[in-house]
């Protein structure tokens, strides 16, 4: 087993390591999939864009609901692998050639119809390939364009 520590001090076992999408979250606050349908054995991630996300929920009982959910899981925190202007935060993200970050952006533009979101999540999809992390999300359109690039993907 590789382990490693986080900057935020939590241990991920790369071998069996799961980034979280936020849309995770919105189904455990809905009770639509509960704590015992996410892998027990692995270590679950997730990166300041899920927080964000999360934090920009208008209706603020729904956002305390998404934050409960976000805490019960008690995801580690890892940086997005590309920074992206007006998206990422400062000691977030990294500084990258963004050549994988542009391209499932674009993807994800051209299977959607450019949906806001996608500059998000195509950074979580860059977390996941680049990391070989396996990504759950119930988005088809991020799952499609993920593996497409390399990620494994459990679709919820």
């Amino acid at each position: 087993m590789l382990v490693i520590t986080t900057s935020h001090n939590s241990t991920l076992n790369l071998e069996l390591t799961h980034l979280l999408d936020t849309n995770i979250f919105n189904r455990l606050a809905d009770g639509l999939i509960n704590l015992e349908n996410l892998p027990s054995e692995a270590s679950l991630i997730a990166t300041h864009i899920q927080i964000d996300e999360i934090n920009n929920t208008p209706n603020p009982e729904r956002r305390a609901r998404l934050f409960l959910a976000f805490a019960k899981v008690g995801p580690a925190i890892v940086p997005t692998e590309s920074f992206v202007w007006d998206v990422s935060r400062w000691d977030e993200g990294k500084w990258s050639d963004g050549d994988l970050y542009e391209r499932l952006k674009r993807d994800l533009d051209q299977l959607n119809g450019s949906k806001k979101n996608n500059p998000q999540d195509a950074l979580i999809a860059e977390v996941a390939i680049k990391n070989k992390y396996t990504l759950i999300t119930a988005d088809r359109d991020l799952a499609k364009v993920a593996e497409r690039h390399g990620s494994k993907v459990k679709l919820i």
